[in-house]
């Protein structure tokens, strides 16, 4: 951010009192911020009203009321001046493929996505224009730049940083409306008092509670009990050895780095059994369950985690609902290759006719990227919806493992431990239940080993503590299997 000093000279007479606020600077844009903002931008009718009117103030407060909603605090200036700047860049990157190709090493992670929004036509630069006389007199104040219009004063001239920054308003007392009106239009007015305050909000992603609203111990022998909880649990039904847990999720949400990191914390040290990665489409290809082992030549835990292709939006691609089906009941064999056109047939090979309870899936578990959760698309938000109603009929427990809570929200980054603490965490949280009708208590967030090359105790603390809620929704199952058959044979 910019540092200006700003001179300011009081007029002869003029008794001016500096008053400076307590200050917490503006962040600069998140990518999850930017993705919610393009999301707005590219909406039908947003769209339109930018690209069709030339005072569209009114609309860019409707952005900016819209980002608030999602947790996201930005002026209507700040969402205009980071348009414009984006637009510039697109056309600059797209100017530059024209001349060198598609393969330019230019690259721009936001191209795809302006393109989607721009691409069919050229870029208007009507919108950057439009402000009311009034909107040109107040915004300044409410938005990034300091001034002064009053007579006796003068400033030095600067510029903001497009991450924000501190705003400062100049209110006059003893003046009735009229004259704090004509002393903001630069009427010539003698000033006897003057106070300037230096004011910025705080964006609720780093905003904390005092106090955790779930409890949870950060420290080594929490991350042990866990650890034997887990190591120690056997399913209430004799005939069943392991419990069976589908892990299910758009691509890149972080399935098979979840089973990777969990697979780290009983190994000791990070590794990457599972494939996983960042790709537009699933690199997970085949059904795996996969067994977590104590150690490295340790025993077989309790529970088996089940990778699945990813889920996609558009219709034909990904993993198809109808698999899911299968993999619920037990029908579907370890490595079976997805087929996103056509899914598992009782013809297939290694097809189960009649699975075991051991073979079925006890806990199903949406794994989603806790920083898309407000910008699901519709028809991805559809698709989960059938797939728990399909676990509903089915009687199979379902929740929800948020992942990427620390690429949320920044306070997190900074320390895990805020986790429970972060107001925008319990929000996307809050947002997740939701989408997927489903209570705020079937819903853990999780930080998945990625990048790492070591273990982080806090992140064992939140990932073994996923795999109990897992455990526990297990045994709900399982009593209720047990709870049939007591029925049957109570009639029998």
């Amino acid at each position: 951010m910019d540092q200006t000093r700003h001179l300011w000279k009081p007029a002869e007479g003029v008794n001016c009192a500096l008053k400076t606020m307590e200050v917490v600077s503006w962040i600069p844009w998140s990518n999850s911020e930017v993705q919610t903002f393009l999301c707005l931008v590219g909406q039908e009718r947003i769209h339109r009203d930018l690209d069709g009117a030339t005072r569209n103030e009114k609309t860019f407060r409707e952005i900016s009321q819209l980002l608030a909603a999602h947790g996201y605090q930005r002026t209507s200036r700040q969402c205009r001046d980071k348009l414009k700047k984006m637009k510039s860049d697109y056309r600059t990157i797209k100017e530059n493929r024209k001349r060198s190709g598609p393969n330019s090493l230019k690259h721009w992670k936001w191209f795809e996505q302006m393109d989607a929004i721009y691409g069919k036509r050229p870029v208007s630069i009507k919108m950057e224009s439009g402000l009311d006389s009034t909107t040109a007199v107040l915004d300044p104040m409410m938005d990034n730049k300091c001034f002064s219009l009053c007579d006796g004063f003068s400033t030095t001239s600067h510029k903001m940083a497009d991450s924000g920054a501190a705003g400062c308003g100049v209110l006059v007392n003893g003046s009735d409306s009229k004259r704090a009106s004509a002393a903001m239009h630069a009427n010539d007015l003698n000033l006897t008092q003057c106070e300037v305050y230096q004011v910025v909000v705080t964006p609720k992603e780093m905003t904390k509670i005092e106090n955790p609203w779930r409890t949870l111990t950060w420290n080594p022998e929490k991350r042990t009990e866990l650890m034997d909880t887990i190591k120690t649990y056997k399913p209430t039904v004799s005939s069943v050895p392991q419990t069976r847990v589908l892990l299910i999720g758009p691509v890149g949400a972080g399935k098979s780095s979840f089973f990777n990191s969990i697979n780290s914390v009983f190994r000791g040290h990070v590794t990457s059994q599972a494939i996983a990665g960042s790709s537009s489409t699933s690199l997970t290809t085949q059904f795996r369950t996969y067994s977590v082992k104590a150690g490295r030549e340790g025993k077989p835990l309790p529970i088996i985690l089940c990778d699945t292709m990813g889920l996609e939006e558009s219709k034909g691609a990904g993993l198809d609902v109808d698999d899911i089906s299968s993999i619920l009941e037990g029908h579907m064999p370890d490595r079976y290759q997805f087929n996103p056109s056509e899914p598992l047939h009782p013809d297939t090979s290694g097809y189960r006719k009649s699975p075991d309870l051991k073979e079925k899936i006890h806990c199903l578990s949406y794994i989603l990227d806790a920083t898309k959760v407000f910008v699901m698309p519709e028809k991805l938000a559809e698709k989960l919806k059938a797939i728990r109603q399909k676990a509903n009929l089915l009687g199979v427990p379902q929740l929800v493992v948020l992942t990427k809570v620390d690429e949320a929200c920044p306070l997190v980054k900074e320390n895990l431990t805020n986790i429970y603490r972060s107001v925008y965490i319990k929000e996307i949280m809050q947002e997740a239940s939701t989408k997927l009708g489903m209570p705020l208590s079937c819903i853990v967030p999780v930080r998945n080993y990625v990048e790492e090359l070591d273990l982080d105790l806090n992140s064992d603390v939140l990932l073994l503590s996923a795999v109990i809620q897992m455990l526990r929704f297990a045994d709900n199952y399982f009593d209720e299997i047990s709870d049939q058959l007591g029925n049957l044979q109570n009639k029998e």
